[in-house]
């Protein structure tokens, strides 16, 4: 028995990561709904992905509504900017009283602004710098 069914996934950003998160999460038995404003990033999902797609902006109101941001078990705000993870996330989580919503941050500096309102972050910078600090260090930990 999966304890998965029932889930609902809301992926805003369907690059590499968006895309692949998406495909596992519904191979999984998840329900997803991704967003993204330019239709090719679609061709990141795998053939065997049986979610739904939105084509539009996530910064939109309308866009997030039809997405049902509001019922989501989980937002993961993925695209390749900051300021508009920063915006998306504050729309889900205030607006839509979303409840869990990750937001992907590439700059360090800015992750104690999302950790301030409650967004959690997966930030590819600081995992990158943790990852290759371990090679430096090496066995001398």
């Amino acid at each position: 028995m999966k304890n998965n069914e029932g889930l609902y996934l809301v992926i805003i950003g369907c690059g590499k990561v968006g895309g692949n998160v998406a495909s596992k999460a519904s191979s999984l038995g998840y329900n997803v709904v991704v967003i993204d404003k330019n239709e090719k990033a679609f061709e990141n999902l795998s053939v065997e992905f049986t979610g739904f797609t939105i084509l539009g902006d996530a910064t939109e109101k309308d866009v997030l509504i039809e997405a049902k941001v509001e019922k989501a078990d989980y937002i993961f705000v993925l695209t390749d900017d900051d300021n508009t993870n920063f915006l998306i996330s504050m729309a889900c989580k205030y607006y839509f009283a979303a409840k869990n919503v990750v937001a992907r941050v590439y700059e360090p500096d800015n992750i104690q602004l999302f950790n301030e309102y409650n967004v959690a972050v997966v930030s590819p910078t600081v995992l990158a710098i943790d990852k290759l600090s371990d090679f430096v260090v090496g066995d001398s930990k």
